[in-house]
């Protein structure tokens, strides 16, 4: 349904309704029903470029929607890519070009009854050196979205739970609660889409907290789940130790009692740090266990 008015969805539709040839969409969060809203005035002959990030945690918020490929296959003449970066908005036609703030979603687009953004959309054209640099960074970085990503990221945001409903949710310092890393890749690469048991949920629900991009190589995900681990900031001081000592929960019991909640002790998730950490900082650290678990900082010779 189009929407008259002055509003930044109007001001978009304005730009796309007499196109004549490529059009671009170049926006973070895309939802399916805000999208629709504009793609009612595409000419039926334009190709559509789409450009947006899937991350678990903005999906499982209600921010953004990977089934946005469903409607541009079923409208046909496009590309979707994503940019996991992202944070720019871009509305290209021809060689005109808004800039600004705004959203593929209702309140993004100044569309939502109740309540609407304060955006700004900046008219220019696809020569002002700051749209050339970021078109230039976005074609440095995306990738194809897939039907597998979509599905992927969908069953991720799925395993989370219903604690994250907005984006105040998505800052939280991650800490894995699971005691089987090295099972993370597995499901990460295939999370399940039927009956999963309680320790499976328990390790997707670390995977998605953990809000890493669908479709990273096992490199890349094993590097990316060091950041993360690292972020903590016991790890960090711990790896920043260069003799041969050890850590063990009375020492980081007070920092695992304050993260602990309702479903999990602050001795549980020590024990799911020390497997972690023993798994994917194998070349630094080692779990032990003599009177006590604990984690051995040492140099681990191959």
């Amino acid at each position: 349904m189009t929407v008259d008015g002055d509003t930044q969805g109007s001001r978009i539709r304005a730009l796309f309704e007499n196109a004549e040839d490529d059009v671009s969409i170049i926006a973070p969060f895309i939802k399916v029903d805000a999208l629709r809203s504009l793609l009612e005035v595409f000419p039926s002959g334009t190709h559509l470029r789409c450009v947006t990030r899937w991350l678990p945690k903005e999906v499982a918020a209600g921010i953004s929607d990977p089934e946005i490929l469903d409607i541009l296959e079923k409208r046909g003449n496009f590309s979707l890519s994503l940019v996991d970066r992202l944070h720019a908005k871009l509305y290209i036609a021809g060689d005109r070009c808004l800039v600004g703030s705004a959203n593929v979603t209702h309140a993004g687009l100044g569309e939502r009854g109740d309540s609407n953004n304060i955006e700004i959309l900046v008219d220019t054209t696809i020569d002002d050196p700051g749209v050339v640099q970021t078109l230039g960074e976005i074609s440095k970085t995306e990738r194809p979205a897939t039907r597998d990503i979509a599905q992927i990221t969908r069953r991720l945001a799925d395993s989370l739970s219903a604690s994250v409903s907005s984006t105040a949710a998505i800052e939280i310092l991650w800490s894995p609660v699971s005691r089987r890393p090295q099972d993370a890749y597995l499901l990460y690469t295939q999370p399940p889409s039927g009956f999963t048991t309680a320790a499976d949920r328990t390790l997707l629900n670390d995977l998605a907290k953990a809000n890493l991009q669908p479709g990273l190589e096992e490199d890349k995900f094993r590097s990316a789940i060091r950041s993360l681990l690292q972020a903590i900031p016991i790890a960090e001081n711990f790896l920043k130790i260069t003799e041969d000592t050890t850590l063990t929960f009375a020492d980081t019991h007070s920092y695992f009692k304050e993260i602990a909640g309702d479903q999990f002790s602050a001795n549980e998730l020590w024990l799911a740090f020390v497997e972690w950490m023993a798994y994917f900082f194998n070349d630094q650290v080692m779990r032990q266990e003599i009177t006590e678990i604990a984690l051995r900082r040492a140099q681990i010779l191959g």
